[in-house]
C-alpha cells in the first residue's frame, strides 16, 4: 500500500482500511441495503452512477416518500408518489392561495409582505384589515351621528363605513371577511354579516353622493356590494365599485358624521390619490412567516466545465411557516425551506427570469429541493410518540414541467470522476450533506462570504463582468446601501434559524458552531469578512477514531495567522469547502483537519489500489492543477508532521 515518506520519517497512515470500514459502517445503516421493493409509482428513473457518497436508490426513495406520507400525513402512502406536486406541497401548508409560479417567480418582498398576488392578499374566505393612508383601520360604526335621530318604523338605518381604527386587531368591526362574487369581484362581509356597500345620498350634507356602508345581507354580495381589487406596484389594493369610482377615505365629507375621516366611494384615480390605497392586513398571517431570499450558489455548479464555459448556479431560498390549522402544523412541521435552483450561462445575467414573464419562457428551477422541519415543543406527547426525523426531504421537478415529484437531485458533486450529474435519492442523497445522521440531519447555514470569495479564484469570470448581477441577488453591490441591509437581514434571520434548528437538533456538532460564528462576525455588519482565519472555527471532533494517531493537545488546534495556515485554508476554501463544510469535518477547523490529514493525503494522491474506487480521489468534483495539488500535499504533509 502506498504511502508518504514525512520529515519524521514515520510514514503516515492509509485511509483505505478506514475506507473499507467506514463503507461497510455505511451498508449496515437502515435502509441502505437495496433489497427488492415493489416497482415504484414515478416514472423508472435512470440506473445510479457509482458515486463518492451513498447516494441510494429509486427503490429507498419510493419506499421513504411513502413513509414520508405516512409520518407527516402529504396525501397518502397510494397517492404521493404519482399525484403529489409543490401546489400539493403549498396546500399542505396552507397556503392554497398561492401557486408554484408565485413562491418561484414574485418578487421578494411581496412574497414576504403577503402582496405577491391578490390571491395573497385577499384570500377568499380569510378575514382582513384594511390600513388606509393615514394608519388608522377601516370599521363599522353604529354610532356615526352627531344627534340622535326620530328614525320611522321599517327604516333600516345603515352602519356607516369609517377609518378611525387605531389597530387591526381593535376589534370585530375592523375585520372583513373575502367573499367570492364572481368574476373577479369580491364582496367585504363584515362582523353583523352584511357587506360593505355603495349607498347613494344615505348621509345628509355630505359632499360626496356614495358612501360605504354596511346594510345588505344575503349569502352572494349584489352589485352595489361588490368591488373589483386591483393590486397597486406599491403593494397597495384598491377596490373598484359599480359605478368606476373606488373605496377611499373621505376627510370632513358631513358634518353630520362625528369622526372625520368616512369611507366613501368617490375616488377616480387609486393609482395616484392615496387616500385609495388600502394595505392589507391579513388575520392569523404574522410578519416573517415567509422569507425569500436569491443569490448566487457555487456549490451546485459543474467544476469540471472550462471557467469560460461554465454556468453559473443561483438559488432561490423560499423559508414558509406552517400555518395554524394546516395539515403540516397538524403532524409537527414547523417550516418548509424550499430551494429552487437555476443556471446561466456565462453571457447571460437573468438568473431568475421575469416577473411579466409567461412560465414556458422563465429561467425555472431545474429541480427544486424541500426540507420540511419538524419540532416537537413542550407538552406535545402525540409528537414525541411519532418519533418524527428532524428533517424530511423532498424533491419535485423543473417548473416547466410542472414542479412533479421526483426522486433526486441531479448534481455535479461528483463530476470530476464521472462524465455528467450523478442522481442524488432522497434520504440518503440528502442526509449525506447535512450532517450523515439519518433523523437528525441538521441545515446548513447560509455562507455569505464563502460565495463572495469565490469571485476571486478564477472560477468564475462572468461574475467579475460590470454587468453581471450580485452574488447577493436581491442586496446589490453597495454594501453601505439601505438595500444592501435589508436583504442581509433576510439572510441574518435565516441563518439565526438555521443556529437554533441546529442546537436543538446535533448541540455538539460542528455545524452550530460554523453557524455561530457567521453570527458572530455579522451580528451588526453586512460586510464580507475576507478573511479566513478570522472565519475560522475552534472544535475539536472529541473521540473520533482518528484522534488516537494525534498528539495530545489541551485544547483544539486553530488556525493562525501563519503564511502556511492561511495558504492552506485559502486552498481547501476553493476545492474542499464545497463538501467538507457541512461533510464528516469542516475544513475552518484546523483540529479536525489535523484529525483527517491522512486520509486527505491519501485522496489527495491515491496509490493504484485506491484509485480504483471510483470517487475515491478528492476533490471529486474536478481535477486540481498541479501547482495548487503539489502545494497542498506539501502543507497537508507539513501539518501531518506537526500533529502526529
Amino acid at each position: 500500500m502506498k504511502t508518504f515518506a514525512v520529515p519524521s520519517s514515520y510514514p503516515r497512515r492509509s485511509s483505505l482500511l478506514a475506507f473499507v470500514v467506514l463503507w461497510g459502517a455505511l451498508r449496515a445503516l437502515p435502509g441502505f441495503a437495496q433489497s427488492a421493493a415493489p416497482k415504484p409509482a414515478l416514472p423508472e428513473a435512470p440506473a445510479p452512477q457509482p458515486s463518492a457518497l451513498n447516494n441510494g436508490s429509486p427503490e429507498e426513495a419510493s419506499r421513504y416518500y411513502k413513509e414520508l406520507s405516512k409520518k407527516l400525513g402529504v396525501l397518502t402512502p397510494a397517492t404521493i408518489e404519482s399525484q403529489a406536486t409543490l401546489e400539493d406541497l403549498l396546500s399542505y401548508l396552507g397556503y392554497k392561495e398561492l401557486t408554484p409560479e408565485d413562491v418561484e417567480f414574485a418578487k421578494p418582498e411581496s412574497l414576504m409582505e403577503g402582496t405577491a398576488t391578490l390571491a395573497q392578499a385577499l384570500p377568499v374566505g380569510g378575514k382582513v384589515a384594511l390600513k388606509a393612508d393615514t394608519g388608522s383601520f377601516m370599521a363599522r360604526s353604529s354610532e356615526w351621528l352627531q344627534s340622535k335621530m326620530s328614525i320611522p318604523a321599517g327604516v333600516i338605518v345603515p352602519d356607516l363605513v369609517v377609518a378611525n381604527a387605531t389597530r387591526a386587531d381593535a376589534g370585530a368591526s375592523s375585520l372583513f371577511e373575502v367573499v367570492d362574487a364572481g368574476g373577479g369581484k369580491i364582496g367585504l362581509k363584515a362582523d353583523t354579516g352584511n357587506y360593505v356597500s355603495r349607498c347613494n345620498g344615505c348621509v345628509a350634507q355630505g359632499t360626496i353622493e356614495d358612501f360605504a356602508t354596511v346594510h345588505v345581507p344575503g349569502a352572494t354580495p349584489p352589485p352595489l356590494s361588490q368591488f373589483t381589487p386591483e393590486l397597486l406596484p406599491n403593494g397597495t389594493v384598491a377596490f373598484k365599485a359599480n359605478t368606476g369610482n373606488y373605496l377611499a377615505r373621505c376627510r370632513n365629507c358631513s358634518p353630520r358624521i362625528n369622526t372625520p375621516d368616512a369611507v366613501g366611494i368617490h375616488a377616480t384615480d387609486a393609482r395616484n390619490q392615496p387616500s385609495a390605497q388600502w394595505t392589507i392586513v391579513r388575520v392569523g398571517v404574522s410578519s416573517g412567516d415567509i422569507l425569500v431570499s436569491r443569490f448566487f450558489a457555487p456549490k451546485i455548479v459543474n467544476f469540471k466545465d472550462n471557467p469560460a464555459e461554465r454556468k453559473t448556479g443561483w438559488r432561490r431560498l423560499v423559508r414558509m411557516k406552517s400555518r395554524p390549522g394546516s395539515e403540516a402544523r397538524k403532524h409537527f412541521v414547523e417550516s418548509a425551506w424550499i430551494l429552487f435552483n437555476h443556471f446561466t450561462g456565462p453571457s447571460v445575467h437573468s438568473p431568475f427570469g421575469g416577473t411579466n414573464v409567461p412560465l414556458s419562457a422563465k429561467n425555472g428551477s431545474v429541480n427544486t429541493q424541500v426540507a420540511l422541519i419538524t419540532q416537537c415543543k413542550a407538552g406535545q406527547t402525540a409528537c414525541q410518540n411519532a418519533e418524527l426525523n428532524s428533517i424530511y426531504w423532498m424533491d419535485f421537478g423543473p417548473s416547466n414541467k410542472g414542479y412533479k415529484l421526483s426522486y433526486k437531485l441531479d448534481a455535479f458533486f461528483d463530476a470530476g470522476s464521472l462524465p455528467g450529474a450523478a442522481p442524488y435519492y432522497v434520504p440518503n442523497g440528502c442526509d449525506t450533506c447535512h450532517g450523515s445522521l439519518r433523523g437528525q440531519a441538521v441545515l446548513n447555514h447560509l455562507d455569505t462570504d464563502h460565495w463572495l470569495d469565490r469571485l476571486t479564484d478564477g472560477d468564475f469570470p462572468a461574475l467579475n463582468k460590470p454587468d453581471a448581477p450580485p452574488v447577493l441577488f436581491d442586496a446589490g453591490k453597495d454594501v453601505k446601501s439601505a438595500r444592501y441591509a435589508e436583504a442581509f437581514g433576510v439572510l441574518r434571520q435565516l441563518n439565526q434559524e438555521v443556529a437554533d434548528m441546529q442546537k436543538r437538533v446535533n448541540p455538539k456538532g460542528f455545524h452550530l458552531v460554523a453557524t455561530n460564528k457567521w453570527l458572530e462576525l455579522h451580528k451588526t455588519s453586512v460586510a464580507p469578512e475576507p478573511s479566513l482565519i478570522k472565519r475560522a472555527i475552534s472544535f475539536s471532533n472529541t473521540g473520533h477514531p482518528l484522534k488516537k494517531d494525534r498528539k495530545p493537545t489541551a485544547a483544539p488546534l486553530d488556525w493562525t495567522s501563519s503564511a502556511d495556515d492561511k495558504e492552506l485554508l485559502g486552498l481547501m476554501n476553493t476545492y474542499c469547502y464545497r463538501c467538507h463544510g457541512a461533510v464528516r469535518y469542516d475544513v475552518f477547523s484546523k483540529d479536525m483537519v489535523a484529525d483527517q490529514s491522512s486520509p486527505i493525503l491519501d485522496r489527495l494522491d491515491p496509490n493504484p489500489t485506491q484509485a480504483k474506487i471510483i470517487g475515491f480521489k478528492m476533490p471529486v468534483d474536478r481535477e486540481m492543477s498541479d501547482k495548487d495539488k503539489k502545494r497542498m500535499i506539501e502543507l497537508i504533509e507539513k501539518l501531518y508532521t506537526q500533529t502526529h
